[in-house]
């Protein structure tokens, strides 16, 4: 509904520009295609906050054309684009929001802030008082379900995939813990699910149905690796 097409156009100077057919306002620019790709998130989220200025509904996401790749948002970001087409629909300002909800402006305004992280808790409530629900499905190709992450939590496989570029490995420690978040590897792939996709940190996301699904989607294998700090034989995730 909402995973928007984006194209890269190259122009004389080096790097990538970036534009999307159903968010004509988005213009977002990357060293290479891999760095535009990774801007794609926040850029969306930047031009989604101008529909909000302006007051107009977010348009749904049209099918790919050949050459476009296809950005997944994370599912507070969604939930907001439903909260806030939903408030247009019947007209709502932000101030009649926070009324309904009996929340103070600024807990109000974040809620439908593109810019700002909200709760999904928060998000879900909202959307309940509207008597209206956005829920990212499991079964979607490529989404990953954290089940004891909280409300809709989880992520599309890609966005793991750029974690795991983004911090330059191919292989990191699985970390399962039953300890809070402070006390498990940030070099994990735990602590990647708990501090990124869920909305309850402090309970272990690297557990087997999870894994399962990860490895389900063909990117990435089960594996043991030695750990970087203690140099010890852990199990492991590898992207393939």
């Amino acid at each position: 509904m909402y995973n928007y097409a984006i194209r890269f156009e190259k122009g004389d100077e080096p790097g990538y520009a970036v534009f999307c057919r159903d968010l004509p306002q988005l213009n977002s620019y990357g060293d290479d295609r891999d760095h535009a790709i990774s801007e794609a998130v926040d850029a969306i989220e930047t031009t989604l906050s101008i529909y909000v200025d302006e007051r107009k509904a977010i348009p749904e996401a049209t099918p790919p054309q050949e050459g476009e790749h296809v950005v997944h948002l994370p599912a507070v970001t969604v939930a907001k684009i439903a909260l806030w087409n939903a408030m247009m629909e019947r007209g709502m300002r932000k101030a009649d929001l926070r009324r309904l909800l009996g929340v103070a402006q600024v807990q109000g305004d974040r809620l439908v802030d593109f810019l700002h992280t909200s709760k999904m808790e928060q998000l879900e409530a909202a959307l309940d008082a509207l008597q209206t629900s956005i829920r990212v499905s499991p079964s979607e190709p490529g989404w990953i379900d954290l089940p004891y992450g909280g409300g809709m939590a989880g992520l599309y496989i890609d966005r793991l995939v750029d974690a795991f570029e983004a911090a330059d490995v191919t292989e990191m420690p699985i970390g399962k813990t039953m300890e809070g978040l402070a006390k498990v590897k940030r070099y994990s792939l735990d602590f990647i699910l708990r501090s990124r996709y869920a909305r309850q940190p402090n309970t272990m996301q690297a557990v087997d149905a999870v894994l399962d699904q990860i490895v389900a989607t063909g990117r990435f294998r089960r594996s043991s690796m030695k750990d970087p700090v203690t140099g010890k034989s852990v199990d492991s995730i590898a992207l393939i």
